[in-house]
């Protein structure tokens, strides 16, 4: 019987859910700086690596959607996608073994550009609905330990100060239910619930029972054959709203990087 992942999907729902409300606040408090809009898709050639539970949740999503030639055609680019990151990767491998400076070698791969294999040929998304939560806050000031990022497609100029998304944040929660994922599979290895793939890698993986390491002993719930059959709607929870702060933002001892709704700010591009 197949393994039910739903109770850690709706939990990442509910991030997502605090993700959209965090950008659709950047939108009305800053629409001449917030440029994102249909047919841009900037976005779509960065670099970036998914969680275990969003990397699920969106082959899931893959899995529910497309079949046939459609289907055929985003495995043909999730392949090529993988063959240039296994590339890259290489490549900075062997910098790193040379003894580049990490600096020049993250410079490098920042400027790196691989298609995302779920941009179609009309440059729209085909998962738009259950993209990444990279995807969803790419138009707005983020930070990563402490620095700040943005789209250089956007209104937010380096060396203004701004509310910025603390990335770091939002990772940890992600993480905390990979592990939880390890633990309720009984995975037996001990490191699943912190891999990280990317998108192009998420979507052709089969997460199975052999793939997730489940041992003998497993906490998840398992579905009979009568609710396999029936087509399952994850339904994403209301947006968070009014100005409370989350428990990750409650709990946060960040002193240079917050969460924008805790009201704090970091200079984009320098120090505060």
């Amino acid at each position: 019987m197949a393994l039910d992942f739903t109770e850690y999907f709706e939990k990442y729902e509910a991030i997502v859910a605090e993700v959209d409300a965090v950008f659709k606040k950047f939108e009305t408090e800053m629409p001449d700086l917030v440029k994102c809009g249909k047919g841009c898709s900037d976005c779509c050639y960065a670099l970036f690596d998914v969680t275990l539970v969003e990397a699920m949740y969106i082959n899931a999503k893959f899995n529910e959607k497309f079949s046939g030639m459609e289907r055929s055609a985003i495995l043909d680019r999730a392949d090529k996608a993988d063959r240039q990151i296994h590339k890259l990767k290489r490549k900075v491998f062997k910098a790193s073994q040379e003894g580049r400076p990490v600096n020049d070698i993250l410079l490098e791969v920042a400027k790196a550009r691989v298609r995302c294999p779920m941009l179609d040929d009309n440059d729209l998304c085909s998962i738009y609905e259950s993209r990444p939560i990279t995807c969803r806050l790419y138009g707005v000031p983020t930070s990563i330990g402490g620095e700040a990022h943005t789209c250089n497609k956007t209104g937010f100029k380096g060396g203004e100060k701004y509310p910025t998304v603390n990335m770091d944040i939002i990772l940890d929660r992600l993480l905390a239910i990979g592990k939880e994922i390890q633990t309720g599979v009984g995975s037996r290895f001990r490191e699943l619930g912190e891999m990280l793939l990317p998108v192009s890698m998420a979507i052709v993986t089969e997460y199975d029972e052999t793939y997730l390491g489940v041992g003998e002993k497993t906490n998840l719930r398992e579905t009979s054959p009568e609710e396999e059959d029936k087509p399952r709607e994850i339904i994403a929870p209301a947006a968070a709203k009014g100005p409370g702060k989350s428990a990750a933002c409650a709990s946060c001892t960040e002193s240079k990087s917050s969460c924008e709704t805790c009201g704090e700010s970091i200079v984009l591009g320098g120090k505060e």
